[in-house]
């Protein structure tokens, strides 16, 4: 990223969750340059961005003052904030392309992280509307409680009339997915991967989601049932096992355990996440069985430093393009909703083996 936007993007962060709060003086030219390690002419620019999209403005012997209201803002000033729980491992190329696709359109653009406590959220989807926010991109909570903390955010941008793509998994609501959303084909993708390893002989799968709630992992596993069932392979649901709330570290390792004790083991196990499957193929390395000589693994995303590393098989998820896409429903201003749902690529590699 580019220094003067990272500056950018700070400073609107600092901005919108009240570190500099309406009036207040942003540090000098000299103190920003010092912390953020750049010159001062990058900082310079970076002001001047801000000052001309009516975030800041300058005054004769004071310096740069953040702005009282967001009506005062100079007409056509539009921004984009990508919003995201606190916890959550984000990509860089969707934050990237967001960006990207932002300033392409002549919008700002900033992120931060939010907790789930409800006043927090309250008070952050206040201040973005405060300062006249185009509109939000959301990146979900995946939480054992996650559909009712979800709702009430979606709740708060429709009561604020802030506009929201929602980005990764949708957010259902009666089962309907509710307002914008653009993310990955789950269900088309899994089905290719399950069609791609039953031609290089694997006919017993199972599989380990997180959450069997979220929309995301439940289109997975509905695209693993659908393919063996067309290919007439044994769906067995003692081979389907859902993770319990445990820290990141322990995903997947009981239910590991669980599905080799059973009589009939399965010769492939599809993992809904690629930090899953990495603690599977760990898991199994204790146990000492060969990958894939005794059993598959797959993930699912291709995280770009796990998987190739450790020859993981798994669907790459078009990050960049969800990134771009959901900024162009925010600034394209359409009025209908929009929902897309982009295809992705299986990468087949070493933990899958060889055609047999």
């Amino acid at each position: 990223m580019h220094p003067q936007y990272r500056i950018i993007r700070e400073l609107q962060r600092r901005i919108v969750v009240g570190r500099y709060p309406v009036g207040q003086r942003l540090p000098t030219e000299c103190l920003l340059a010092d912390e953020f390690e750049v010159s001062r002419g990058t900082v310079r620019r970076a002001l001047q961005r801000l000052t001309d999209s009516g975030a800041v403005e300058r005054r004769p012997g004071v310096g740069c003052v953040v702005r009282s209201a967001a009506e005062e803002l100079e007409d056509g000033h539009r921004s984009v904030v990508f919003l995201y729980p606190e916890s959550t491992l984000l990509n860089a190329r969707t934050i990237s392309a967001m960006e990207q696709s932002a300033f392409r359109h002549g919008a700002d653009f900033g992120l931060f992280a939010i907790p789930p406590e409800p006043e927090t959220v309250r008070r952050t989807v206040e201040r973005l509307k405060r300062l006249g926010t185009t509109g939000v991109v959301f990146i979900p909570f995946i939480r054992n409680n996650y559909s009712d903390v979800n709702n009430r955010l979606l709740d708060l941008f429709e009561a604020y009339e802030l506009r929201c793509v929602v980005i990764d998994t949708p957010v259902t609501r009666a089962d309907l997915i509710r307002g914008d959303f653009v993310g990955q084909d789950d269900y088309g993708a899994m089905r290719e991967l399950v069609k791609r390893l039953i031609r290089r002989g694997y006919r017993r799968f199972a599989s380990i989601r997180v959450f069997a709630s979220v929309y995301s992992a439940s289109r997975r596993l509905q695209g693993l049932v659908d393919e063996l069932n067309a290919r007439q392979l044994p769906v067995s649901p003692e081979l389907h096992r859902v993770i319990d709330d445990v820290p990141l570290p322990e995903q997947g390792r009981k239910q590991l355990r669980e599905i080799l004790a059973l009589p009939e083991p399965p010769d492939a196990v599809l993992c809904s996440y690629d930090i899953i499957a990495m603690n599977v193929l760990d898991e199994l390395k204790k146990l000492g069985r060969r990958v894939p000589e005794d059993i598959a693994v797959a993930g699912f995303g291709d995280t770009d430093y796990y998987s190739p590393l450790f020859e993981l098989t798994s669907v790459r998820q078009p990050m960049a393009e969800i990134g771009t896409r959901a900024v162009e429903f925010l600034l394209e201003n359409r009025p209908a909703v929009r929902q897309e749902f982009l295809a992705c690529e299986v990468i087949l590699r070493q933990s899958t083996g060889e055609e047999r």
